[in-house]
């Protein structure tokens, strides 16, 4: 658990504010999205034998909002079958439970998942502490991942560069080129060096911060390695 000796009362009270408000653009998103998407959560079979106390639980348990019920009415309908609510209800009350605890809220921040606001407030807290933390490392691991993709595509492209480079040469250098294309070929070669010099000097800087993100990485799981 964070110490909230940290912060001070005013701070709390702002970054309380600015999580309610964030969490009410995410369920209005995430409902918003159920709605839009149009995709059946159930087939027909499911909705025959149906256990709505199971499903209600795997919900809760996973995260989803109990407005989730909305999309498997809608799947259920087109089989003339309606969902038992209270069932439900009464099962992702039950799957929130396993999924508001701190441990879990790392694992899922550590994933990328939203948070919608689902855990009740006397579990929220502590869900917070883990998915806070684990936001974290996402963030890290997010931008190292990010850092890697550029310096792959970048190396591709010097690698490209290069050969083109050194054909260019063989081409300025024939004994069959004209003097006017060899001067034509010698401004190309100029911009492609400064091409090529700029690549370099942006994956030398990438390898300053994956150097950097790594260990911050580092510290980070180090840290937060009681969860």
């Amino acid at each position: 658990m964070f110490s909230i000796g940290r912060y001070s009362l005013a701070q709390l009270n702002k970054r309380s504010h600015k999580e309610n408000a964030m969490k009410q653009l995410l369920v209005i998103f995430l409902m918003s999205a159920l709605v839009l998407s149009g995709c059946a959560t159930l087939n027909k079979n499911e909705c025959l034998t149906a256990n709505w106390y199971q499903i209600g639980y795997e919900d809760g348990a996973r995260g989803f909002p109990d407005t989730r019920i909305g999309s498997h009415r809608e799947a259920c309908a087109k089989h003339g079958i309606s969902p038992d609510f209270r069932a439900y209800l009464d099962g992702h009350e039950e799957g929130v439970i396993r999924f508001c605890t701190a441990q879990n809220g790392f694992a899922q921040g550590k994933n990328g998942y939203q948070y919608a606001g689902i855990c009740p407030p006397s579990l929220e807290g502590r869900f917070l502490d883990g998915y806070d933390a684990g936001r974290q490392i996402y963030a890290v691991t997010s931008a190292i991942r990010s850092a890697e993709s550029e310096q792959r595509q970048n190396e591709a492209k010097m690698s490209a560069l290069e050969q083109e480079i050194i054909s260019k040469k063989q081409v300025m250098f024939a004994a069959e080129t004209s003097v006017e294309d060899r001067y034509r070929l010698d401004g190309e070669l100029s911009s492609m060096q400064q091409d090529l010099g700029g690549l370099e000097q942006r994956n030398r800087q990438l390898l300053v911060d994956l150097a950097q993100a790594q260990a911050q990485l580092r510290v980070l799981e180090e840290k937060y390695a009681y969860f």
